[in-house]
């Protein structure tokens, strides 16, 4: 045992040994050592120290024998001893070699390889422990010839630095004899792998040489288990094949020798017979002259030649691991890795894609997880080439795949959809669309066991696509369905918010997200006209709201026809089939863009059932909207021909009924059209009576519209028509007069328009002061001149107008109360003996309550109009000698009450108040 530890030790007499070739020679006392499994040889541990000047030999002795005394099992022995030679070859220096060094190292090894033969093997972290130990010990020192300039030439470096490695070599091959499988393999070239992608040259070949030696070792173990797979064989062969395309020639060489002796293992293992044994019979058929397939010339050839050897025995997982590895390797910015990888990717995305088919999504996640870690413009083309390519042939898969990442989208998930956009290939743009459309036409949700944005997802990828400017021709075949799904997602999409709670994601509004990608749909297709339209109205706010969002619609169309957008014919025949399918909001937004189309020319050619008749069947529609928008279509084929609307106008008008006066307004909007040819005061009739309530509408845009309405319909009248009865024109003059008062300059003109046709109609002169655009309270004559010309011209109308003005007492707007208070009061005035006393009484009491309005000006001019009637009630009740009377006891009485208590006194001094605050205003 001396003999053989005095050679290990000895520099000089220590022959290289290369191979498998045991590095103790001709000696035979290490085979001897240790073959007894219950012993651990006692002889090898003071060997380690032989040679160790600065290790105490009596200290480990002792805390040798004082562990043997705890523990007595080899076990236990073999456990401590691993443990206390990994802390010694630990604090080896990693920036020199010596020969004191080299040889604690080397024979701590030696002693972890005859340790091995001591059942059970080492496991876990103690076995990790001694891999990344010893492995690093030597592959970490500084190349052989930087050593050698440290040393000068005392002493021969590279004798030492052989044996080091000749000495690891022979633990992993003892590690490996412990259990002979794939798996145990697999984890010895894991250690050596971390090495492979130094960026130190002589580091990577030291890591590829050793996984050399394992792999042949492998094969020429009689006890290797050929039976079970390799876990993760194609992370093995990708690391050996990206060492095939390394600029040092000899890391290639020996890569190759690797993946030579890897392919004899797989083809041994997929020989059904053969599952155990030493594969040596097979290498001689297998001539290692047909696998020397390396050329340092042309690494890209090489690396495909072994990429296809291999496939044929690749499963789906490994062929995948292997893909995978090549992706990661982009990572480096090494020129030569990136050219191996993609070399890699080629290889396998050409010709074995279909064995991937299923791992589609663990790729495209690790695609976009490693684009997130580059940063330079090589690397990341041939991770997005390689998207391409794998789109090519799987684009529904990795479509679906980038439509379940987080919104909004980061930077790399637009890029990886940008990139799918700029295929060369129009079938594959095609699939793509299809894809986007699909999930377009789908309804999201938040909520359920069903919940889903993909939808809304897909309208975020669908904005990426759009900024592609090759895409536009495969853009333009499905543009009116992507368009028309896109509206319908917007109103889908409208109040949604997205599951997570992330402030990127709170900021991210899905409505908004469609509109934007609407608003990228029509700039690709030259819709330019047609955009700024719809902003200068303010149509995407209107659009992205669940209200407005048919109002959104209406006036995107309305701008696609006005610019007579190319693509409108198609649209059109497209919402044939579309007002017929769908939900809600599917239909009311088809409804919306196709009543617009019916002012093209080319909707005159529909056929009947597809335009009159399916409109006359949304007349009975419960959503009130979907009721005004076909009464706003059927006005609008009033003037097709051979088309009938006035005998329907009673049934659109009757369908209107309960529909918020907004939408009534706006559906007969056109309803002029319908009166050409009607020889019936019934249909204007039951118009006028439906836009009459809206008068007095609480939106002042409701009101407007309905009275600028009003008077264009009293505009198209002629008296010899006998369109519309004389009470109906009548019974409008009081709200006309009153919302002159309004203080709104657009309402007033409107009405003052329509007092103009009215008066017209029924040949009256009114009084110039109707057109005074002052206000009654501070221009008192002018309503008191009006009052006197009603009761001086239209005496047999007055009763009527006066119960008219009643009425609006209790409006909800403030100058409308106080203007027909005014009104009333001097109306009576001048009606005197022709107003019964039971008509005073009610006007009085009407009044008595304004005075105490919370509108202070209301309550001033209501205490006016108060006195006034009263004036005409004392008359009619006393007559003419006794009113003088009676209003001077009245004063008296008035007078002496002010100086009385506060309660007693509450309305005169309110009066007072509010006399003295009219004469402030007026100032």
């Amino acid at each position: 045992m001396e003999h053989c530890t005095a050679q290990a030790t000895s520099d000089s007499e220590e022959p290289h040994v290369s191979g498998g070739e045991n590095p103790s020679g001709a000696c035979g006392t290490r085979q001897d050592v240790g073959e007894k499994e219950d012993k651990v040889p006692s002889a090898l541990e003071m060997a380690a120290l032989n040679d160790c000047d600065k290790l105490s030999k009596k200290e480990l002795g002792r805390e040798v024998s004082g562990n043997r005394q705890k523990t007595n099992s080899p076990q236990s022995q073999k456990l401590i001893l691993v443990k206390q030679i990994v802390k010694h070859i630990k604090s080896l220096p990693l920036d020199s070699l010596d020969s004191h060094s080299s040889s604690v190292r080397r024979q701590g090894m030696l002693l972890i390889a005859d340790c091995s033969k001591v059942k059970p093997p080492l496991e876990g972290k103690e076995k990790s422990d001694v891999l990344v130990v010893c492995i690093t010990s030597i592959f970490a020192l500084p190349s052989i010839e930087a050593l050698q300039r440290q040393e000068g030439h005392k002493v021969n470096v590279k004798d030492l630095y052989n044996q080091s490695v000749d000495a690891l070599e022979v633990m992993l091959r003892a590690l490996l004899s412990e259990k002979p499988t794939p798996a145990e393999l697999q984890n010895l070239l894991d250690h050596l792998a971390l090495w492979m992608t130094s960026e130190k040259a002589h580091e990577r070949l030291r890591a590829v040489s050793t996984s050399v030696c394992l792999l042949q070792a492998a094969s020429k173990h009689p006890k290797f288990c050929m039976s079970l797979e390799f876990p993760r064989l194609g992370l093995l062969i990708g690391q050996l094949a990206l060492c095939v395309g390394d600029p040092e020639k000899e890391i290639g060489h020996q890569a190759v020798e690797g993946l030579y002796f890897l392919y004899v293992l797989m083809h041994c293992q997929k020989q059904p017979r053969r599952k155990m044994g030493p594969v040596t019979a097979v290498l001689h058929p297998m001539s290692k002259e047909n696998w020397d397939i390396y050329e340092p010339t042309r690494t890209c050839q090489n690396i495909s030649e072994i990429v296809k050897r291999f496939g044929q025995f690749l499963s789906s997982e490994q062929m995948t691991d292997l893909l995978l590895t090549a992706l990661e390797s982009l990572k480096e910015a090494n020129e030569s890795t990136i050219e191996a990888s993609k070399t890699i990717l080629t290889v396998l995305l050409e010709k074995y894609k279909w064995k991937i088919q299923k791992q589609v999504p663990k790729i495209v996640d690790r695609i976009h997880s490693q684009l997130r870690a580059i940063h330079y413009s090589h690397p990341r083309q041939a991770v997005m080439m390689a998207l391409c390519r794998l789109a090519c042939a799987f684009m529904e898969e990795v479509s679906t795949v980038l439509l379940k990442y987080p919104l909004p989208l980061d930077r790399d998930a637009a890029g990886m959809w940008r990139i799918l956009a700029k295929t060369e290939a129009a079938c594959h743009t095609h699939r793509l669309l299809d894809v986007l459309l699909k999930e377009l036409q789908e309804r999201p949700s938040t909520s359920g066991d069903k919940a889903s944005i993909l939808p809304v997802a897909a309208a975020s990828a669908l904005f990426e696509v759009l900024s592609v400017s090759m895409c536009t021709q495969a853009v333009k075949r499905v543009y009116p369905r992507l368009l028309m799904a896109l509206l319908v997602q917007v109103h889908y999409s409208t109040g949604l918010s997205l599951p997570d709670s992330s402030a990127s994601r709170q900021e991210l509004i899905p409505a908004r997200c469609v509109v934007q990608t609407v608003k990228t749909l029509l700039l690709k297709m030259g819709c330019h006209y047609e955009f700024t339209s719809v902003e200068k109205e303010g149509g995407w706010e209107l659009l992205a709201s669940s209200e407005e969002h048919h109002r959104g619609v209406g006036l995107l169309a309305r701008a696609m026809v006005h610019y007579s957008c190319c693509e409108l014919w198609r649209i059109l025949y497209l919402l044939v089939p579309f007002l017929e399918r769908g939900d809600k909001q599917h239909k009311l937004t088809a409804m919306a863009f196709f009543v617009e189309l019916l002012h093209m020319p080319q909707a005159k050619r529909l056929p009947k059932k597809y335009s009159v008749i399916r409109l006359l069947k949304g007349l009975t529609d419960p959503d009130p909207v979907i009721r005004a928008l076909c009464v706003k279509g059927l006005i609008t084929m009033a003037d097709w021909p051979e088309i009938e609307i006035k005998d329907q106008v009673p049934v659109m008008i009757n369908s209107l009924c309960g529909v918020d006066g907004r939408l009534v307004v706006e559906a007969l909007a056109d309803v002029k059209k319908i009166f050409r040819g009607l020889d019936g005061a019934s249909y204007v009739g039951c118009i006028i009576g439906t836009l009459k309530p809206l008068f007095d509408d609480e939106r002042v845009s409701v009101r407007s519209a309905a009275i600028s309405l009003f008077g264009k319909i009293i505009k198209k009248m002629k008296k010899s028509q006998v369109l519309m009865k004389e009470e109906e024109i009548l019974d409008s003059l009081i709200p006309l007069l009153l919302h002159l008062q309004e203080g709104n300059p657009d309402v007033a003109e409107k009405c003052k328009n329509a007092l103009d046709e009215c008066s017209r109609l029924l040949e009256w002169r009114l009084p110039k002061q109707v057109d005074n655009r002052k206000g009654w309270h501070n221009h008192q004559e002018g309503v008191d001149e009006i009052c006197h010309y009603f009761v001086k011209k239209h005496q047999e109308n007055v009763q009527r107008l006066l119960f008219q003005s009643q009425r609006y007492l209790s409006s909800t707007q403030p100058s409308i109360r106080r203007a027909a208070a005014m009104f009333i009061g001097f109306l009576v005035m001048h009606m005197d003996n022709m107003i019964s006393m039971k008509d005073l009484d009610l006007i009085n009491n009407a009044l008595k309550g304004l005075i105490h309005d919370p509108e202070a000006s209301v309550c001033i001019f209501a205490a006016q109009a108060h006195e006034r009637v009263l004036a005409v009630y004392r008359k009619l009740k006393y007559g003419p000698v006794e009113q003088h009377k009676v209003n001077s006891e009245s004063a008296e009485k008035h007078k002496s009450l002010s100086n009385t208590s506060t309660t007693q006194s509450t309305s005169s001094r309110l009066l007072n108040a509010l006399n003295l605050w009219k004469l402030t205003t007026k100032r």
